[in-house]
């Protein structure tokens, strides 16, 4: 066995630990109990979790909606619903069996197969996707750590240098995206970073994936239309999520201070601690909510993953029941980008 294998499996087990360490320290803690799981299936809560299961949706198909604009940078066609499976399969592999191959790679084996000439450019646009989703998370977190700094509010006293460091964080990354995609229209730019990259990956997958990635800095409209997308898509999950603050018993504090929290949150859990955020997510939404009065953070977080696991479970199912080559694909997906 190589050495890099070797150490992709000792990470894996690291992660799988941290996650159960950190689920048994909520437990342990209070911060999740038996009663999380039974309490959001009662009667009384299926309106909430109805709505929560219709967000979702909403986000998914927004989702479809901006793969499908960026797509057109690269005259790639693809219909609604065909984009709206890939989506939910690739949730399906984000969330309900992380770490096995991920939903991008997933998404990308599919359109990349699709592509008659220059093969690798739609993954590229896959990229993109996720840097526009980045982007509006940034965009709506640093907003929302503005706003709880101006409440000055004692209960956040604690954390406001934490709160500081976060957003000096988001506004460097911001501006360096920023400046990417400001001298990235440079034609004289694109020449030699292009003339860069030819010689380095010499026309290979590598280089027709940033080829499309830098297909979509000239597509200046594109671009910002996909990004008004992202945002629509942040907010819809956000909403999706509160409503279930719904099945709690115990008072909340405002929507707006829960939303600006819940983005922050949001965006620190997408740090890759465990598989899939695992146990992270809950361990940073619990703090996160304390810090404004409520001991609700953990279970409202695991109730929302519980909710796309079972949204995105029907299609991955279909999708690995269906797939009369799904072990090829599976195979292959992971090493597409190195053939």
């Amino acid at each position: 066995m190589d050495a890099g294998r070797v150490w992709k499996y000792i990470f894996a087990f690291l992660k799988i630990s941290i996650a159960i360490l950190i689920i048994f320290y909520l437990f342990k803690s209070g911060w999740l109990t038996k009663k999380t799981l039974t309490k959001l299936f009662r009667v009384e809560n299926i309106p909430s979790l109805i709505m929560s299961c219709l967000f979702f949706f909403i986000a998914q198909g927004l989702c479809t909606l901006r793969l499908l604009l960026l797509l057109k940078a690269i005259d790639l066609p693809l219909r609604f619903l065909k984009g709206f499976k890939l989506v939910m399969v690739g949730n399906f592999f984000n969330t309900v069996i992380p770490g096995m191959v991920g939903g991008d790679l997933v998404k990308g084996y599919y359109l990349v197969k699709s592509e008659k000439e220059k093969r690798g450019q739609s993954a590229g646009i896959i990229l993109m996707d996720r840097v526009l989703g980045l982007l509006a998370l940034i965009f709506i977190s640093g907003i929302s750590i503005i706003y709880l700094l101006l409440q000055k509010n004692s209960i956040l006293y604690p954390y406001r240098y934490e709160s500081y460091i976060t957003l000096a964080v988001i506004v460097s990354v911001s501006v360096l995206f920023g400046a990417f995609f400001v001298f990235g229209r440079k034609q004289r730019v694109r020449g030699k970073i292009k003339t860069f990259f030819t010689a380095i990956f010499r026309k290979s997958i590598f280089y027709y994936l940033l080829e499309g990635f830098g297909v979509l800095v000239k597509h200046y409209p594109i671009l910002m239309y996909s990004f008004f997308v992202s945002i629509l898509i942040q907010l819809c999950s956000l909403s999706g999520l509160l409503i279930l603050g719904n099945t709690v018993t115990e008072s909340l504090p405002d929507v707006i201070t829960l939303a600006a929290v819940s983005t922050a949150v949001i965006m620190v859990g997408i740090i890759p601690v465990t598989p899939g955020n695992l146990g992270w997510t809950e361990f940073i939404a619990a703090f996160g909510w304390s810090a404004v009065g409520s001991n609700a953070g953990a279970a409202i977080f695991l109730s929302w993953r519980i909710i796309t696991v079972i949204c995105s479970l029907p299609w991955g199912l279909v999708f690995l029941f269906m797939a009369d080559r799904r072990g090829q694909i599976l195979t292959h997906t992971g090493n597409m980008f190195y053939k």
